[in-house]
């Protein structure tokens, strides 16, 4: 089994189940976070723009400084897709995790395009926005902790998406790469191109009176509840503050 996900966190999380024995040890555990909902993509996954546009998300704030590392944990994105496109040859099952947010269903529709002239099907599984269980519920969860903490439930979601519909959503990617907007976002519950100013509205109000960008990013992400990238906000706050300049 491969078990492809697209944040490191996630992923992280899910290799620390496989270390406690509550998954097949030989099953593979995949990074593909591309931030495939910003940005050109008609470029590569490959491309020196694509893992350069990542590099720079992640060393906006300047705390990371072994950047070494963190070049070679992006390059294995780039492994992590011939890991998957071996498995897709040769039958392995395929299992994809993804919460609602518009860089996960960019990287689910991205890998759906990969799998396309395989002609299989693969496993799904999505985080719904209202999650229940014993002790509380919680809205919008992240996957992250939905999944260390209740990895039976995350596998219960499990729902098998046939060939045919990977290849709807294969050409669902086609078409987004020739809009080939400046971002994608989740318009009622489905993924679209937008202008690189959709956000703006949101943080605005949030700078009504001053404060840390930190805090109005915290607040962006509790108040609206819009599954973004603390990544993607952080650059476009710069960038509305460079226009003020």
């Amino acid at each position: 089994m491969i078990h492809v996900f697209f944040s490191e966190g996630a992923a992280g999380i899910m290799k620390l189940h496989q270390e406690a024995g509550k998954i097949d040890p030989e099953d593979k555990i995949l990074t593909l976070a591309f931030m495939l909902d910003q940005g050109d993509i008609n470029e590569s996954y490959d491309s020196t723009y694509r893992l350069d546009l990542i590099y720079k998300m992640y060393t906006q704030n300047g705390q990371i400084h072994d950047t070494d590392q963190l070049r070679e944990a992006i390059y294995s994105y780039v492994d992590n897709v011939h890991t998957l496109i071996e498995g897709a040859q040769s039958g392995e099952p395929i299992c994809i995790y993804s919460e609602n947010s518009p860089g996960d269903v960019s990287g689910f529709i991205f890998v759906c395009s990969l799998l396309d002239p395989y002609d299989i099907g693969v496993q799904y599984v999505e985080l719904p926005q209202i999650v229940h269980n014993p002790d509380y519920t919680t809205m919008f969860p992240s996957l992250e902790n939905i999944l260390y903490q209740y990895l039976d439930y995350v596998l219960s979601l499990k729902v098998e998406v046939p060939y045919f519909d990977v290849n709807f959503y294969a050409t669902v990617w086609e078409a987004l790469r020739i809009e080939n907007s400046p971002l994608r976002a989740v318009v009622n519950g489905q993924l679209m191109s937008v202008s690189d100013d959709i956000y703006d509205v949101l943080i605005l109000n949030r700078f009504e009176v001053s404060k840390l960008e930190s805090r109005a990013i915290g607040e962006i992400i509790g108040i609206y509840q819009q599954k973004l990238s603390d990544y993607l906000l952080a650059d476009r706050i710069q960038k509305l503050i460079e226009k003020m300049l």
